[in-house]
């Protein structure tokens, strides 16, 4: 992983960290400063994992793949944020830009739309098995740090799954509408009935 990506990958979570915190804090400085350490760690293990599993999954296919930071998205999150007093997240703060790589007979990468497809539903699935290992924990030992994470989680993968370029949900629905809709309305059900957590 070289400098720049590393550099991106931290000040997209700490945007996100922020944004995230600041959507349960408010306005109030001392609740969001206290809240902080706990949005950085749901952001740091929901929003880089889930980058790094598209990153594993395009490598795997023979892909060149590393995050970069999206400017625009970061002000968006944040000037979101203050706009509406923490009452909307704004998730696409960066991605994982994928190119095709040439062999060694100089034959690039095969990107075909279904391989587009699992790449792009790698990272909600892997939030989406976070967020029930969040849960769970909650259910044994409760606390803010778990229920908080398992929010997170869920949030990440309904906003990434919309069918919206340059969304993840865009890839899954051109590779197979049936597993876009499966996994959707999976997202939609955790996020229906598991109501305490939001």
């Amino acid at each position: 992983m070289q400098l720049r990506e590393i550099r991106d990958i931290v000040v997209a979570s700490a945007v996100l960290a922020f944004v995230f915190s600041f959507s349960y804090s408010g306005p109030d400085l001392g609740r969001l400063l206290a809240f902080l350490p706990v949005a950085v760690f749901a952001v740091v293990v929901g929003f880089v994992l889930h980058e790094l599993a598209h990153r594993y999954v395009a490598r795997r296919y023979g892909a060149h793949a590393e995050f970069r930071a999206w400017r625009e998205g970061l002000l968006l999150a944040i000037a979101l944020a203050l706009a509406t007093n923490g009452g909307f997240v704004f998730a696409a703060p960066g991605a994982v830009m994928i190119y095709p790589r040439a062999n060694l007979w100089g034959q690039p990468a095969d990107l075909s739309r279904r391989r587009l497809g699992v790449i792009g539903i790698s990272g909600p699935v892997v939030n989406m098995v976070l967020a029930a290992a969040f849960y769970a924990a909650s259910l044994f030992y409760p606390s803010m740090i778990f229920s908080f994470g398992a929010r997170v989680n869920i949030w990440l993968a309904l906003f990434n799954m919309i069918p919206l370029p340059p969304l993840d949900g865009s890839k899954v629905f051109a590779w197979d509408r049936r597993i876009w809709l499966a996994s959707f309305a999976a997202i939609i059900a955790a996020f229906i009935f598991l109501p305490r957590l939001f």
